[in-house]
């Protein structure tokens, strides 16, 4: 898809923003000391109000993990109703993901990673090593994590745990994993696109671009896109038509989606922007075209209806020249020639 394959279905304006995340049918943002719940249309669905400034947000099938301040609280995506009261930890917690099979995965700013069950009780603490971030998991058990001196490591949750680096590079930023692969950029600023594996790579290939700073990602139907420092969206790889580059996407630091044909942006300001692809944009219109028809329809039939009605009354009444205006006008030309006889017989 060229630029000219996404389009901004709607835009709201919110207060600061710290994180935001797509929900399939809608989207949730972290918006100061609340978690709004939009619906594909913008229309808020729930706001629910947090202790302390929230600044992450991850969902899964049903719920969503959200950070703020020290503490990690659950909260259900359909009505934002919390599952449990929060947990928190000593320094607090900085990034999260879901497990697959259910549960949460959370890092610390200390080294530690904390897991968590599906409700939020915790299940134990590992220490790891202070790391930047969570990239993904590659099954229920094998967990990737970017460490603070930019090395990739596979860390193996079984009754005992072990950890080691799928290889030596330093990388200094990675996307999150998505259908098993990701997007690094290393020291040099060169970006890359992985598929890991438990011991190193499956493949590992360089992209031609132009030089960037990602700083978020998303992987839609038409491979990945890229928020960068200047709040443009890239896509990787790049068009290969020149021409389709010359229209810049504005998005902003924060990116998600489905994975398929939405994607939503967002700026530190506030301002989000819902994309959809092409096809998706054209069922859009179809069916707001359609419902346009069907309600004019509607409304015509009701239209005629009270004139009919009208119309009927006034045959009652004896006031034929009305009867047989408003006959003519619905077109009923029986009922015209009916109200000309009854005049002739003076009726």
């Amino acid at each position: 898809m060229s630029r000219n394959n996404w389009e901004v279905a709607w835009s709201l304006q919110e207060q600061r923003v710290a994180a935001v995340t797509c929900t399939g049918d809608g989207m949730l943002v972290a918006s100061g000391g609340q978690v709004v719940s939009y619906d594909s249309s913008g229309d808020v669905r729930w706001r629910r109000n947090l202790p302390f400034t929230v600044f992450s947000i991850e969902v899964d099938d049903s719920n969503a993990g959200v950070l703020c301040g020290q503490g990690f609280h659950i909260l259900r995506i359909a009505d934002g109703i919390p599952i449990h009261e929060g947990r928190a930890t000593t320094g607090g917690f900085k990034d999260l993901m879901p497990r697959p099979g259910g549960g949460w995965i959370i890092s610390d700013r200390v080294g530690h990673l904390h897991l968590f069950d599906v409700a939020g009780i915790g299940i134990r603490r590992l220490n790891v090593g202070e790391n930047r971030r969570l990239i993904g998991w590659l099954d229920r058990e094998h967990l990737l994590i970017h460490h603070q001196d930019g090395r990739i490591s596979c860390l193996r949750l079984v009754q005992q745990d072990f950890s080691r680096f799928i290889d030596d590079k330093s990388w200094s930023w990675v996307s999150r994993l998505s259908n098993g692969q990701m997007l690094l950029q290393a020291t040099d600023g060169e970006v890359w696109m992985g598929q890991p594996h438990p011991f190193g790579w499956d493949e590992l290939d360089r992209v031609e671009m132009v030089g960037t700073e990602p700083i978020s990602s998303v992987r839609s139907g038409d491979g990945w896109w890229v928020a960068d420092i200047d709040g443009r969206l890239l896509r990787i790889p790049p068009l290969s038509d020149e021409s389709e580059k010359s229209e810049e996407m504005k998005g902003g630091e924060y990116i998600s989606g489905n994975g398929i044909d939405i994607m939503v942006t967002a700026t530190q300001s506030g301002l989000i922007r819902w994309w959809e692809s092409a096809e998706l944009s054209s069922k859009r219109r179809s069916i707001i075209q359609r419902f346009v028809t069907e309600e004019r329809q509607r409304l015509d039939w009701e239209y005629r209806k009270k004139m009919f009605q009208e119309a009927r009354r006034a045959e009652d009444d004896g006031i034929l020249s009305r009867a047989m205006e408003l006959y003519q006008a619905l077109g009923r030309s029986g009922d015209v020639q009916r109200m000309l006889q009854r005049q002739s017989r003076g009726d």
